[in-house]
């Protein structure tokens, strides 16, 4: 369990700015702290491990599990993500605000374990800005993003079960990042 207003879930589909935002975020407030999850993916270019992910391979991730360092874990686009224990305590024990960037699944998951948790969906404002943001990561194979486009439909399905909506408009970051501050903050 969870004071109000301490855990903060964020989601919304792939390339709709969630990993800029947070960032943001963490680096605009000291008492801000984004869970660094652990996963089984490949590292991007620009990403630094143990920054941006905790890199792992499979039987590195299957060991968490198994120790139970892990309080959720899911598997998404083939590859695993894990939010680790250790990271949740220590910053609940600070008493610092924290970020969760999870999936659907995740969030469902997380909300069970903290109920007052308080969930943020990001979206794009329309699925062809959102395939143009994939397209121009230059990370994914097309058929990755197809999928990737696929699954954005379904978790847009789903913006219901979130405490808050916000729209990430193209050339309108700013007004999104103080959007998700005032509902962090206040």
């Amino acid at each position: 369990m969870n004071k109000k207003n301490t855990i903060f879930l964020i989601s919304g589909p792939s390339g709709v700015g969630k990993d800029t935002v947070i960032k943001i975020l963490n680096e605009s407030h000291s008492h801000i702290k984004n869970i660094v999850t652990i996963t089984t993916r490949k590292i991007r270019v620009n990403e630094i491990n143990n920054k941006d992910y905790i890199f792992v391979n499979k039987k590195e991730f299957a060991n968490l599990v198994k120790r139970n360092k892990l309080i959720e874990w899911s598997e998404v686009y083939g590859n695993f993500y894990g939010v680790p224990k250790d990271q949740i305590d220590n910053n609940l024990k600070n008493q610092n605000k924290i970020i969760i960037k999870t999936d659907i699944q995740g969030v469902k998951k997380l909300k069970e374990k903290f109920i007052n948790a308080t969930t943020i969906f990001i979206m794009p404002p329309d699925i062809r800005t959102l395939l143009n943001r994939l397209k121009s990561r230059k990370t994914d194979s097309v058929e990755d993003i197809t999928k990737r486009s696929d699954i954005a439909m379904e978790e847009i399905k789903e913006k219901k079960i979130f405490d808050h909506i916000i729209i990430n408009k193209d050339g309108d970051l700013i007004n999104t990042i103080n959007q998700i501050k005032e509902i962090i903050l206040n």
